[in-house]
């Protein structure tokens, strides 16, 4: 997935790596919009994960979104994003992959 000046694509942080893991086995990441006027936050699994993880996985199209409705949106792993996981767990060592 190069970028549109042809460069190579930025690699993945453990942290981002952990969200699409979590994804490909079947976690639901997902958008929560408050009542409150406060901005939304997000949960992978239930739990609540970082925005800026959320965002940069985002502007890198790494996720979209699939479904959304007045207080939640849910978030797939998109081709890009599997690809990018692929990269990742191919420069690892078996031992150093995340532990869930």
């Amino acid at each position: 997935m190069p970028s549109k000046r042809g460069e190579e694509p930025m690699p993945l942080t453990d942290a981002e790596a952990k969200v699409l893991r979590g994804m490909r086995e079947g976690a639901e990441l997902a958008l929560h919009l408050r009542q409150t006027g406060r901005g939304p936050y997000y949960t992978l699994g239930g739990r609540r994960l970082s925005v800026v993880t959320f965002k940069a996985l985002e502007g890198r199209k790494l996720i979209a979104r699939e479904s959304g409705g007045q207080t939640k949106a849910v978030y797939t792993l998109t081709r890009a994003g599997e690809e990018a996981l692929a990269d990742w767990e191919a420069t690892r060592a078996p031992n150093r992959l995340l532990l869930p």
